[in-house]
């Protein structure tokens, strides 16, 4: 769901910006671009909280002292950078949004949102299977495996869809909440 999201914020940055080219004065693409650079900053504190939920839940879940106290030691041990670095980076790559030369150009937006695609994880086994499938005689493996533009292509599309669905209703919701307030207070 995380890669969903923010690759659809990347490929929703492409057809923004084409359609800003086409309608350059047109306020209601202004506005909606400022809503979702909102979503993605509010996602950002949302994603990094559940993470931190969901740890401490973890932790509570562990049956025994000996399993807690390993937990512990990989959560503040030696190498613990390898828990705690994935989780800040995607919730700095979300904060720079904050940035508006960030939040202007076609490229950085692109670039920062593809960066969530790839975890460490998936870096090491992407570089351990190319170490490990270099030799000719594993060139074969997998050779089966078709994957059909057509498939590429509804990948991509879910993607932008499911994320304009989240943002249409975080600016909606937002402006509802906004007219309510001033109802109320004012």
């Amino acid at each position: 769901m995380r890669i969903d999201i923010f690759v659809g914020f990347g490929f929703y940055s492409i057809i923004y910006f084409l359609l800003r080219l086409i309608f350059r004065e047109n306020t209601f693409l202004t506005e909606f671009d400022k809503s979702v650079v909102q979503a993605i900053i509010f996602g950002g504190f949302l994603w990094l909280c559940l993470w931190l939920i969901g740890t401490l839940v973890f932790y509570q879940g562990l049956e025994n002292g000996i399993e807690k106290q390993e937990y512990i030691e990989r959560a503040i041990g030696k190498h613990s950078y390898g828990i705690w670095i994935q989780p800040f980076f995607w919730f700095s790559l979300t904060q720079l949004y904050r940035m508006g030369i960030i939040r202007k150009f076609l490229i950085s937006r692109i670039i920062i949102s593809l960066l969530f695609a790839l975890t460490f994880e998936q870096f090491m086994i992407l570089v351990t299977s190319i170490h490990r499938d270099f030799s000719p005689d594993n060139w074969t493996f997998g050779y089966n495996l078709t994957l059909s533009p057509y498939w590429i292509f509804l990948g991509w599309l879910s993607k932008i869809l499911l994320f304009i669905f989240v943002v249409v209703f975080y600016h909606f919701g937002i402006k509802k909440i906004k007219t309510l307030y001033n109802k109320v207070y004012n």
